[in-house]
């Protein structure tokens, strides 16, 4: 009885054996950004599209899940002369924002049509995939309001902050070039709880907290990986 006990549980454990495909992959990114806000009209401003770069570090858990470690720079700029005055009146007021923007954070990310890069005889078999992410950070950016001579009383406001907590939620798609590289594009958005990104609250919208974009490619190169106990790679 034990021993069938014991056969029935390493067969009900295979799967995990089979499929726990593991490894690590790092490298650099490269897109732009930009940003919804007080300064930017609906959904956004086109010609406010900036470069945006920085670093990915990715261990997938198994085919299908995975965590992204991320540090990225891009500039965020933002005029109101881009809001058509039907909608505030806004652009009437030629006020300017510009701020770099620092982040880190760490994503969960689900990879639904993820499979094994190698099967069970270790042939390596390439991978594309679709994901979505989702996590936190936290984000530096000091921004600077340029206004006529008549509004310049008015900022900065009293409430004004340079480090933002954010809420970053991305899809993209994962293609395997060969068998150590691996090109990501994605576009993500991120969330700040904060309506002071472009250094504007109570001069602007106070009830609608600014969000800003980063979208772009990923070149990621396999450093690590575990492809269970049966073979290896």
């Amino acid at each position: 009885m034990d021993k069938l006990l014991k056969l029935m549980a390493v067969l009900l454990a295979m799967p995990f054996f089979l499929f726990a495909q593991r490894s690590s992959e790092a490298g650099v990114f490269i897109g732009v950004s930009n940003y919804m806000g007080d300064l930017s009209p609906s959904p956004l401003a086109a010609n406010e599209t900036r470069i945006a770069f920085g670093g990915h570090f990715r261990r997938m858990l198994n085919p299908k899940a995975g965590i992204k470690g991320s540090a990225t720079f891009g500039k965020l700029t933002g005029a109101d002369v881009n809001i058509p005055i039907t909608e505030s009146g806004a652009s009437a007021r030629q006020w300017e924002m510009s701020t770099g923007i620092l982040e880190a954070a760490l994503q969960v990310e689900w990879h639904p049509l993820g499979g094994p890069r190698f099967n069970n005889a270790g042939v390596y078999q390439r991978q594309i995939s679709p994901f979505i992410g989702a996590g936190l950070g936290l984000a530096f950016g000091d921004a600077k309001v340029k206004v006529p001579d008549n509004d310049k009383t008015r900022f900065p406001e009293a409430d004004d902050k340079s480090a933002f907590i954010v809420f970053p939620m991305t899809i993209g798609i994962r293609f395997d070039v060969t068998e150590a590289l691996i090109v990501t594009g994605e576009f993500s958005v991120r969330g700040t709880f904060s309506d002071y990104l472009d250094g504007v609250s109570q001069n602007g919208n106070p009830n609608a907290n600014d969000h800003y974009m980063f979208g772009g490619i990923s070149i990621l190169y396999l450093i690590e990986a575990d492809f269970g106990p049966s073979y290896s790679n």
